[in-house]
C-alpha cells in the first residue's frame, strides 16, 4: 500500500497512511510539491527551480526562498519518523527531485494511465470492465490541476489533463449512446457542456439521446439551448448539420401528433385540440409559402418566355 498520497486535482492535499491529510502548505510549497511530482522524471537544478518560482526576486533571495520550500516541503512529505530523502532527493551538485521509486500514490498519475489506456480502444469494443474503470478514473478529477494557480507550466499542464478528462467523457457518451444507455449518456453530455459549452457536436448528440429515449421537448429544448449559447458567445448561428436535425424533429414531431391514436376524454381534449390545430396552422402556412413560390416561379417563367418571343 502507497505510504504517501497526494491530491493536485481540485484540492491541493498530502495524506500518510494512519496521519490526517496535510493541507497546511503556502502557496510556494503548494507550487513546488505540484511541479516536482508532475516532472518526476527528471532533476532539477535549483537556480532553474528559484528563477521559474521567484524570477522577480534577487538571485540570493530566490535561492534562499527556494531552501525555506524545499525545508517546508520535506515537513509535508516526511514528517515524523520518516527518513530525509526518502520524497525528496537531491544530487551532490544540488539538483532537486521527487523520488519515483518510493511508495507513493499520486492522482494525476492515475488519472492519466488510466484514461489513455482505455482511450485506446474504439468505444464500440469497450468491455464493462473498462467502462467501470473508467468511470471511476473520472471520479479522480475533482477540479481542474492546481486550481489557483496561472503560472504558464501550470496552465499548460492543466488544460492538457482537462483535455484528456473531456477526451474521457465523451468516449464514455458514445459509447453509452452505441447502446442506448440514454440517461447515462446524457449526464456525460451535461459533464463536457459544464466545461465547454460551445461543444456543438455534444448539444447533437444530447439531441439525440433526448429524442430516442423518448424526451421529445427536451430535445428540441436542447437546440434552443445552443443556439442561444452560440449567439450570445460567438454571434453566430448553429450549423447546417445541427439546424437539419432540429428541423428533422420537428416534423417528426408534427406527425406524430397528427397521427397519435390517443383518445380524447374530458381531462385532455382541449389539449389535443389545441395540438391538432396548431399542426394545421403549420401545415397551412407551408403550403402557402409553397403556393407563393410557385406563383413567383410561375411569373419568371413566363418574363423569360416573353423575352424569347422578341
Amino acid at each position: 500500500m502507497s505510504s504517501v498520497r497526494i491530491n493536485l486535482l481540485g484540492t491541493v492535499h498530502v495524506t500518510h497512511e494512519g496521519l490526517p491529510a496535510s493541507n497546511k502548505m503556502g502557496r510556494a510549497v503548494k507550487a513546488l510539491l505540484g511541479y516536482l511530482t508532475l516532472f518526476r522524471q527528471r532533476f532539477h537544478a535549483r537556480e532553474v527551480l528559484a528563477g521559474l518560482f521567484w524570477g522577480e526576486s534577487s538571485d540570493k533571495r530566490a535561492r534562499n526562498s527556494l531552501r525555506t520550500a524545499i525545508w517546508r516541503l520535506r515537513k509535508v512529505l516526511e514528517p515524523g519518523t520518516i527518513p530525509k530523502g526518502t520524497y525528496i532527493v537531491t544530487t551532490s551538485s544540488g539538483e532537486v527531485s521527487f523520488n519515483r521509486e518510493s511508495k507513493y500514490w499520486l492522482d494525476v498519475a492515475d488519472f492519466e494511465y488510466n484514461s489513455k489506456q482505455i482511450l485506446a480502444k474504439h468505444y464500440k469494443k469497450l468491455t464493462a470492465e473498462d467502462v467501470c474503470i473508467l468511470e471511476k478514473t473520472l471520479t479522480l478529477y475533482k477540479g481542474d490541476l492546481l486550481e489557483g494557480f496561472y503560472d504558464e507550466w501550470a496552465l499548460r499542464e492543466r488544460e492538457r489533463l482537462r483535455s484528456l478528462y473531456l477526451k474521457s467523457l465523451d468516449h464514455l457518451l458514445r459509447y453509452f449512446s452505441h447502446h442506448d444507455a440514454y440517461e447515462a449518456g446524457l449526464a456525460c453530455g451535461r459533464n463536457i457542456l459544464e466545461f465547454d459549452p460551445l461543444r456543438e457536436e455534444i448539444h447533437r448528440e444530447m439531441m439525440r439521446l433526448y429524442y430516442h429515449s423518448g424526451q421529445r421537448a427536451m430535445a428540441l429544448q436542447q437546440y434552443e439551448n445552443c443556439r442561444k449559447i452560440l449567439q450570445e458567445d460567438l454571434g453566430v448561428s448553429p450549423m447546417e448539420e445541427t439546424r437539419n436535425l432540429y428541423s428533422q424533429f420537428c416534423q417528426k414531431s408534427r406527425l406524430e401528433r397528427v397521427h397519435s391514436p390517443a383518445q380524447a376524454t374530458p381531462g385532455n381534449a382541449q389539449q389535443l385540440l389545441t395540438q391538432i390545430q396548431q399542426t394545421l396552422h403549420d401545415f397551412e402556412k407551408s403550403a402557402e409559402q409553397l403556393r407563393r413560390t410557385a406563383k413567383h416561379l410561375g411569373r419568371i417563367i413566363q418574363a423569360e418566355d416573353s423575352v424569347d418571343s422578341l
